[in-house]
């Protein structure tokens, strides 16, 4: 397939630029030794799978996430607000890249294509998990949920991406980690659409709706022309 016409490249955040699996599992490990004397009857790997279980990647769920699992492990000398104020105030350290992110889109900014990134949930917490994956510097626009008032998949999310970049649908690369919110309706607006295929994804989508899978991010700098600067060119 010739890309010569590519002019923007856009990610999904959690599970495409940000390693969700990772961040995750750290932070659920140091919360439950936050709470270790409460948890005396609670193993870390109940803990583990019941909060793995019960979240669904998105931040206003988690009231609810917690208010299940005091019920689930019968914590009494805990609330829920006390879990969920810790995670409030913990989580947005537990933010890891994927060891080839930064280097990636920093390539991809270099050759001049434009970079956005489209994401459900909170403008903030996005804007401030981009800032501290060490991206903030190279995405050109952050389309979400909470901004536009659609999630996705549905196409208006996909659409103030494209109003914002000023470019055409086909005219976007668009790479995601979710067959169903990311691939599907990309490839559905006319974008090249590429999977971010993990070994443990649940669902995978059909073939007339990925152009390219990627197993890690460096692969889109041998699929997308790529301009090597010489030092000192602006």
């Amino acid at each position: 397939m010739d890309l010569s016409h590519i002019k923007a490249v856009v990610f999904d955040l959690e599970g495409t630029l940000l390693d969700r699996t990772k961040s995750r599992d750290k932070f659920i490990e140091e919360q439950y030794e936050r709470f270790h004397d409460y948890f005396v009857h609670v193993q870390l790997a109940d803990f583990k799978c019941k909060f793995i279980e019960l979240d669904d990647d998105e931040d206003n769920d988690k009231p609810d996430l917690y208010k299940a699992i005091i019920k689930q492990f019968h914590i009494d000398r805990l609330s829920w607000k006390d879990l969920f104020n810790d995670f409030e105030m913990h989580f947005y350290r537990y933010v890891f890249p994927y060891y080839d992110t930064l280097y990636t889109l920093e390539k991809l900014s270099n050759s001049d294509y434009t970079l956005g990134v489209i994401a459900n949930g909170k403008s903030k917490i996005k804007q401030f998990r981009l800032h501290s994956l060490g991206l903030g510097h190279v995405i050109n626009y952050l389309s979400t949920s909470e901004t536009v008032g659609y999630r996705k998949p549905h196409p208006k999310i996909f659409e103030d991406m494209i109003d914002q970049l000023d470019v055409e649908p086909e005219e976007i690369m668009y790479v995601g980690d979710d067959a169903l919110n990311d691939v599907a309706p990309a490839r559905a607006m006319g974008m090249v659409s590429v999977w971010f295929k993990h070994d443990d994804a649940e669902i995978e989508p059909l073939a007339e709706e990925v152009d390219y899978i990627i197993s890690t991010i460096e692969e889109l700098l041998s699929i997308l022309p790529i301009n090597i600067k010489q030092e000192g060119e602006d």
